[in-house]
């Protein structure tokens, strides 16, 4: 260990020599690390794991005024199966009369007199939910079948959407390309027909899709028809082999609803139609990076600062980054060897981003010169968008502690993988267990607190907030407890570990068994938040759209979750009771969105995450009250449970 004045003696002169240096002190979020065999976990995951399957077509409706003064909307409806259904969403408009056409008689009849079932529904996540009517239909004609929507008088709804959907096993597969999400740049999307069994035998040598195109709404309300292509041209892969691509270019900032449209006819001949939702935030490029140059410098024994100059660019206020890099550096040989990967989220200040490195990582290495960054990635902190991408950066040590030198021959520390903790001396009262609720969420856990021994509920319903944002709303309401553990549901559970990966809080100061445990968390996402964002465009945004709930966007987050962070959840999930002698499930306006097993909102397989603690799935619990099974929730088995093995 140095000695405070040979300390100063080395480093001030470099101090003098480059002025912002003097600004670096351990910093107050974690700091993040893992052992180089963590590298390839830490990178972005491959775009097409973000891809979900559809059974559906949402097709939006607009009444126009014809000559002779009559208000009226049509459109083709493709049935590929005798039993399908259709949810008419209309924002419970009084006046809309709707008439089929059968591709066979040319027949036109009133869908009353012809669906076998019709029911009131309501399709979306927590409060934010849309309502509509779901008319089922059995033993019809397949083909290309015509859909009429007319009106008496002016409409008291002009525009909404009809969703069809049925148990074929052709769908549509989509997903986003890239992450390039930044203004003026291009946005890229795929999409294919695949089927629901396990073997595909039935596509192995046919293609369904004959055209595709992307219905792109810009954030002004603005809207783009976009064909797409297979003609290998249009990063499809290869020409006439079923997978079609297109883009657009990102011109504005904000979100984005990008719908994906497909037709065509299936190896049985019957029609195909398909579309998928996705929903893309577009941000500025706040920041650059010009000199492509880092610096490390001691700041006290055992810790490295990084220091990476950058320039605020545009008009946003945004200065908040998550920074996720490796360090590398050569041995005596000059072989370079892996040291380990480091992450943070943090600000700018004063020009440059900063982030800390424990030696001990280069000292369990055999670097010792050459040091450089790769895999550069600094992204924004609310969505995880890339704006700087290095695949290497120079790393200038300007002075290193001694410890670096020394061989290590201990464990890996809590300290070397998150940084120097805080001394917890800000607490008002003892342990607690925080109940947590999720996105645009009402009441869930209080009428169920009793069930939890010492606890509190932590209250801020019907919001929509980013991972991050929810984050740090979770840590300040627990500053007043000396320590806490979490219950959380379903984006609560999300928001907790991001909470725990990157910020300092009473979660990091708790004793028991468990320190987070969820129930119905999408932590990879859930295919609604797509379709809510295209039926928000039409009826309104409600709680507002949601990123990190996109498959997509849960999956740029995971990207930076390390495995001990992970390992500190124990997770539940649940879906519909199975009874033989009806129709299983949660809610029939998501039911068709979802694959099941699901709980309404939340796919079984997308509520699932590795590193964590699968504490099994439960059915005949949905996601919240008012679906067809109780909300999990209230599950008092359950709730005994976690409040049982509770950190607090």
């Amino acid at each position: 260990m140095f000695h405070s004045k040979k300390f100063l003696t080395l480093v001030l002169p470099l101090a003098i020599a480059t002025p912002n240096l003097v600004l670096a002190k351990n910093l107050n979020n974690k700091q993040l690390a893992g052992p180089p065999e963590e590298f390839e976990f830490m990178h972005p995951a491959s775009p097409e794991l973000d891809a979900f399957s559809s059974k559906t077509a949402l097709i939006p409706v607009s009444l126009s005024q014809s000559d002779n003064g009559n208000w009226s909307w049509s459109s083709d409806l493709p049935i590929d199966n005798q039993n399908f259904s259709f949810i008419v969403f209309s924002n419970g408009s009084k006046n809309w009369q709707i008439e089929m056409v059968n591709p066979l008689t040319n027949q036109s009849q009133n869908i009353n007199d012809i669906a076998t079932e019709a029911y009131s529904t309501k399709y979306g996540m927590e409060q934010n939910s849309y309502s509509g009517e779901k008319f089922t239909f059995s033993n019809m004609d397949t083909g290309n079948w015509n859909i009429r929507v007319k009106t008496d008088g002016e409409p008291d709804q002009f525009e909404g959407f009809i969703l069809l959907t049925n148990k074929s096993k052709f769908q549509l597969s989509s997903y986003k390309t890239n992450r390039d999400q930044i203004i003026d740049h291009n946005i890229h999307f795929v999409t294919q027909s695949t089927s629901n069994e396990k073997m595909i035998e039935a596509l192995k040598d046919f293609n369904p899709i004959s055209s595709a195109f992307m219905s792109v709404k810009y954030p002004d309300g603005s809207s783009q028809k976009i064909t797409m292509y297979d003609d290998g041209s249009h990063g499809d892969n290869l020409a006439n082999d079923g997978l079609f691509g297109g883009n657009f270019k990102a011109s504005q900032t904000g979100g984005y609803t990008v719908q994906i449209n497909a037709k065509g006819t299936n190896p049985n001949g019957t029609p195909f139609f398909r579309t998928t939702e996705h929903y893309v935030p577009v941000i500025e490029q706040t920041i650059s990076m010009d000199n492509k140059k880092a610096t490390a410098f001691t700041i006290a024994d055992n810790r490295l600062n990084i220091s990476m100059p950058v320039q605020k660019n545009g008009k946003s206020n945004d200065n908040r980054y998550r920074i996720i890099a490796e360090v590398w550096g050569s041995d005596f040989k000059g072989t370079m060897q892996p040291v380990s990967w480091i992450s943070t989220i943090t600000n700018v200040v004063e020009g440059q981003l900063n982030i800390e490195l424990d030696s001990r990582w280069i000292s369990m290495s055999k670097a010792k010169t050459s040091f450089e960054l790769r895999n550069l990635r600094i992204e924004d902190a609310d969505n995880f968008i890339p704006l700087i991408s290095e695949t290497r950066m120079n790393l200038k040590m300007a002075s290193m502690p001694k410890s670096a030198f020394r061989k290590y021959t201990g464990s890996i520390t809590q300290e070397m993988m998150m940084g120097k903790r805080p001394v917890n001396n800000t607490a008002k009262a003892g342990g607690k267990l925080l109940l947590v609720h999720g996105y645009c969420s009402s009441d869930v856990w209080g009428p169920y607190s009793g069930q939890f021994s010492n606890s509190s509920t932590f209250y801020d319903l019907n919001q929509n907030r980013s991972h991050d944002a929810f984050a740090k709303k979770i840590r300040d309401f627990g500053a007043q407890y000396s320590s806490f553990g979490v219950v959380a549901h379903s984006q609560g559970g999300a928001a907790s570990l991001h909470l725990y990966t990157y910020y300092w809080s009473g979660l990091d100061y708790s004793s028991g068994s468990r320190m987070i445990q969820s129930v119905g968390t999408p932590y990879q996402g859930t295919p609604l938040a797509g379709n809510l964002a295209a039926l928000g465009d039409v009826f309104g945004v409600g709680c507002g759209y949601n990123s990190n709930l996109t498959t997509s966007g849960a999956s740029s987050w995971l990207s930076g979750i390390p495995t001990w962070a992970r390992n500190q959840v124990n997770y539940y999930t649940t879906s519909f009771a199975t009874k033989w002698w009806r129709y299983d499930y949660c809610s029939l306006g998501t039911d068709a969105f979802l694959s099941d097993p699901e709980d309404g909102v939340i796919e079984k397989s997308r509520g699932q995450l590795s590193g964590a603690s699968n504490r099994g799935h439960k059915t005949g619990w949905c996601h919240t009250s008012g679906m067809r099974d109780p909300g999990q929730t209230s599950d008092s088995s359950r709730n005994s449970t976690m409040s049982y093995y509770a950190k607090r």
